[in-house]
C-alpha cells in the first residue's frame, strides 16, 4: 500500500513537471522555433567562457568625454551622407580604437542615443562598424566578444562576426572568391562556440548570418543553405535571422534579394523551413514599400500560417516609436489587432526588441504598463521577465530594482521578480 505522504509528493512532482514542461513550450513557441531546439547552453547558461555579465554598459565606470563624443557625433553624420557608410564608418573607428577601448566607443554611442533621437534610431549599423574593426584589433571571436556589449541591439558582435569570416575590406573580392565553399563551411560550423552562455551564443549566430550573406555576394538562398548546415535547428534558425535582417538592411540596397511590388517576397519563394524566420523581419520591408502599420496587420493576414511571425515582426519594428516615448501608441496598436494570439504577438516582438537593445528593463517595464487590460500588462511583464532571465540571463536581482526603478514597483513586475 501506499503511504499517503508518498503519493501527495508524488502528485506535487507530477504538477511541478507538467508546469515546467508547459513553460518550456509557451517560451519556445512564442520565439517561432521548434519545441525542443534546445539552445545549446540552456543547460548551462554560466557566463564563464566570455565576460557576458561585465560587458553589459556600465554607467557608473565610465564616463562621456566630451571631445570623442563631439568626434563620434561628427563622424556618424558625415558617413551617413558618404557613398559607402559602412566603409566610412570602419575608416573612423580603426583610427579611434588606436588610443581607445571598445567599451569607450560603445559608451559614448549609448550616451549620444539618448540625446540624438536619429542617432538612438540607427545606431545598430554605428555599432557593427565598432564590432568590425574591434575584430581587426582583437584578432579573434572570443576576445572581441569579451570586448563588445549590447549596445544598440548588440551590434558590436554581429559586427565582429561580420568580420571574422570576411577578413579586412581591403581584400578584393576576386581573392575572397578563390576560398571554396567546403572551406567556408568549416569556418562557419566552428565560428561559434557551443559553451558559450546563451545570450552571446545567438549573437555570433546571428553575426554569422549577415556575414554569410555578405560573403555569398546577397545570394539568399545560398547564404541560407550554408547556415541549414550548423547543427541544430535552434543555431540554423538564429544565423537565418540574421541572413533575412542583412537582406533587408543591406549598406548596398540594390543587391537586395526583394520585390518592387510583393509585400510577402522573399518569405513566399523560399523553402518552407525558412519562412518563419524570414517573416519575422518582412515588415520592415512592408513599411519600407509604403505601407502603414494598420495595413501591415491586414497584410500580415495574407502570411496564412505565418501571420503571428508577421504580426512579432511588427511588434519589433515599432519598438523603436517606444523608444521615442510613444509606449502608449504602440500598446494600442497591438491592442489593434483582432484576437488574442495576434495581439500577443505584437507585444512579444516589441517587448523582445526592447529587451535586445539593452539587456535590462528600462524600456520594457514602463511598455508594459501602457496596455489598458490588466490580463494584457501581466502577460507583458511575465513575457519580459522570462525573456531577460533565460535568453539574456539577466539576474532576478537585478530585474527586481529594474521594477522599482522603471515601473514603479508595479505589483505583476514584482511578483514575477520575487519582490513584494
Amino acid at each position: 500500500m501506499n503511504h499517503p505522504a508518498k503519493t501527495f509528493f508524488h502528485i506535487v512532482f507530477l504538477l511541478l513537471a507538467l508546469f515546467v514542461v508547459a513553460s518550456i513550450y509557451f517560451y519556445y513557441s512564442s520565439q517561432s522555433m521548434p519545441l525542443f531546439a534546445e539552445p545549446p547552453a540552456a543547460k548551462e547558461n554560466n557566463p564563464v567562457s566570455l565576460k557576458s555579465e561585465t560587458s553589459a554598459v556600465n554607467t557608473a565606470s565610465q564616463k562621456s568625454d566630451p571631445s570623442d563624443s563631439k568626434k563620434i557625433s561628427e563622424a556618424i553624420r558625415r558617413c551617413r551622407a558618404d557613398a559607402d557608410p559602412g566603409k566610412c564608418l570602419d575608416i573612423f573607428f580603426r583610427e579611434f580604437l588606436k588610443t581607445k577601448t571598445t567599451a569607450a566607443a560603445l559608451y559614448e554611442i549609448d550616451a549620444l542615443s539618448q540625446k540624438d533621437e536619429s542617432v538612438r534610431l540607427g545606431c545598430h549599423e554605428v555599432v557593427h562598424a565598432i564590432g568590425r574593426e574591434t575584430f581587426l584589433k582583437e584578432k579573434t571571436v572570443h576576445d572581441s566578444f569579451a570586448a563588445c556589449n549590447q549596445t544598440c541591439h548588440s551590434g558590436c558582435y554581429h559586427g565582429a562576426m561580420e568580420r571574422f569570416l570576411r577578413g579586412d575590406d581591403d581584400t578584393p573580392a576576386e581573392e575572397r572568391a578563390h576560398i571554396s565553399r567546403r572551406e567556408i563551411e568549416q569556418k562557419v560550423k566552428g565560428a561559434c562556440a557551443s559553451n558559450d552562455p546563451i545570450n552571446l551564443r545567438f549573437q555570433c549566430l546571428h553575426g554569422l548570418g549577415h556575414a554569410v550573406m555578405f560573403y555569398f555576394d546577397y545570394d539568399l538562398k545560398g547564404a541560407l543553405s550554408l547556415c541549414s548546415r550548423l547543427d541544430s535547428s535552434w543555431d540554423q534558425s538564429s544565423c537565418y535571422g540574421g541572413v533575412f535582417m542583412e537582406n533587408v538592411h543591406s549598406a548596398t540596397p540594390e543587391k537586395r534579394y526583394l520585390s518592387k511590388t510583393d509585400f510577402h517576397f522573399p518569405c513566399n519563394a523560399i523553402d518552407e523551413k525558412y519562412r518563419s524566420d524570414c517573416y519575422v523581419m518582412q515588415t520592415t520591408r512592408m513599411a519600407e514599400m509604403g505601407l502603414a502599420k494598420a495595413q501591415i496587420i491586414a497584410e500580415c493576414g495574407k502570411a496564412g500560417t505565418y501571420r503571428l511571425n508577421c504580426l512579432q515582426s511588427l511588434g519589433r519594428d515599432s519598438s523603436n516609436d517606444v523608444r521615442l516615448g510613444k509606449g502608449r501608441v504602440i500598446a494600442e496598436l497591438c491592442e489593434s489587432v483582432s484576437d488574442v494570439d495576434g495581439k500577443y504577438a505584437c507585444m512579444r516582438g516589441a517587448v523582445f526588441a526592447l529587451a535586445d537593445n539593452t539587456w535590462d528593463g528600462r524600456y520594457v517595464f514602463p511598455f508594459c504598463r501602457d496596455f489598458v487590460s490588466s490580463i494584457d500588462r501581466q502577460n507583458c511583464f511575465q513575457t519580459g521577465v522570462n525573456y531577460l532571465k533565460s535568453m539574456l540571463l539577466v539576474a532576478e536581482e537585478k530585474l527586481r530594482k529594474d521594477c522599482v526603478n522603471f515601473a514603479s514597483r508595479d505589483l505583476y513586475c514584482l511578483e514575477l521578480t520575487g519582490g513584494q
